[in-house]
């Protein structure tokens, strides 16, 4: 699952949780907004599965740990049509108090999250302890909207079998351009090619990241700056020029890319660190991690997650506050670290991150994490996510140039 999914649907199963639904919305009913006193406070997030459910019931259970009055029910659609049911949802008939929002959709649910920066100071709360490229990716105007609970930075998965196989060094928490170059073409056979590429812009935007280019800057779409243009350039090249990796088709999910880096038809693949369980499930080889490669070598993450926020008609944003506060305590992050595979955005329970990866995995997130950039986005996102992933593909192919596609973009999501 990518980032799209995660992004999309956060490292999860097939089917929703019928019952678990039903008593959410159940409970939602008798008192969306209150207290423990005056009924449960709801949480409206993505749920299109019962992991998705169990996911979130976790942080609840976890959370009574800290403040046994936490009292939280769950309710919501699936990820792909939580961005538009939400700003309904809010002005219906008993709206919810909680919501979830990525770092990436910030600005886009910015008119329905209250600021929380008056809440921060009157909890105490130390926003010094979460990740800070998480914490810019959740502030929009000047003000925090969120508190994140994972800090996901975007990595570069190996094969470290045809590595060793090929005579390769394993790279490790630095990685030169030129060296993921020439270890490519190596690992290049006719139609075996070493890298896998996913469709849309998410990991453009990594590759762009890890050498300093961004796609927004002041708030405002940004896509045709020359640093963004020449990055996305260099990233279709390893298609259209290098020959190192097959070019996207528009029809292609996620999956079809990471079937082939797991299948061993590809050696590489730029993705999230959630998808780690998962690799090394389905994986019959090492499965290696290093960072997205980076011109110097030296690690520059961008950082991708989520957070809890409140709803700006929220009639107790105060309790709604101290179930945030306790949704994201350590502890309750460091469990779901070792259960979920989340990267906490807790800086101190990031080690809980490492149980079951291997030590150079670990160490090339904490690279990243020590250099990172939140995914900065405008309310206009999606169309740049959906126009890439037609218009890039001609990229990919060499049709077109990273200028000529955009500017096409910017064109159109500007109109």
């Amino acid at each position: 699952m990518t980032l799209r999914d995660k992004r999309g649907a956060t490292r999860i199963g097939t089917a929703i949780l019928l019952a678990g639904a039903l008593t959410a919305l159940a409970g939602c009913a008798s008192g969306g907004g209150g207290t423990s006193a005056a009924g449960p406070i709801a949480l409206y997030t993505w749920v299109g599965s019962q992991s998705d459910h169990d996911q979130w019931q976790d942080f609840i259970t976890l959370g009574k740990k800290v403040d046994p009055k936490l009292d939280v029910t769950i309710e919501g659609p699936s990820f792909a049509d939580y961005w538009t049911k939400v700003k309904t949802r809010l002005s219906g008939p008993n709206p919810p108090c909680l919501l979830t929002t990525q770092a990436a959709r910030a600005q886009e649910l910015s008119g329905l999250l209250l600021p929380l920066n008056d809440l921060i100071k009157k909890n105490k709360l130390d926003t010094s302890g979460f990740d800070k490229s998480m914490l810019k990716g959740m502030t929009v105007d000047g003000t925090i909207r969120a508190i994140p609970y994972d800090a996901e930075p975007i990595v570069l998965y190996y094969n470290a079998d045809a590595f060793t196989k090929a005579g390769l060094t394993l790279p490790g928490a630095t990685y030169t351009r030129d060296q993921f170059l020439s270890d490519a073409k190596k690992l290049t056979r006719g139609d075996h090619k070493a890298l896998a590429i996913e469709g849309g812009f998410f990991f453009p935007n990594a590759w762009a990241i890890a050498d300093g280019a961004q796609a927004v800057k002041g708030g405002k779409l940004n896509l045709t700056n020359s640093k963004l243009v020449d990055q996305v350039q260099s990233y279709f090249d390893l298609s259209a020029k290098e020959g190192i990796a097959k070019p996207p088709a528009n029809a292609d999910g996620s999956d079809v890319g990471q079937a082939a880096f797991t299948s061993g038809n590809a050696d590489m693949l730029i993705e999230g660190p959630w998808m780690y369980g998962s690799f090394a499930s389905a994986a019959k080889f090492k499965l290696g991690v290093t960072i997205v490669p980076s011109t110097s070598g030296d690690a520059h993450g961008m950082t991708a997650g989520s957070g809890f926020g409140i709803a700006k008609n929220c009639k107790n944003p105060d309790a709604a506050f101290k179930a945030i506060v306790a949704m994201t305590d350590t502890s309750v992050l460091k469990a779901q670290a070792a259960k979920r595979g989340i990267v906490p955005a807790r800086v101190d329970a990031q080690d809980a991150w490492a149980v079951g990866k291997t030590p150079e995995a670990y160490a090339a997130v904490k690279a990243l994490l020590g250099n990172a950039t939140a995914q900065l986005t405008t309310p206009t996102w999606n169309q740049v996510e959906t126009l890439f992933t037609q218009y890039g593909v001609e990229g990919y192919r060499g049709d077109k140039t990273a200028k000529d596609v955009l500017t096409t973009i910017q064109n159109s999501v500007e109109q």
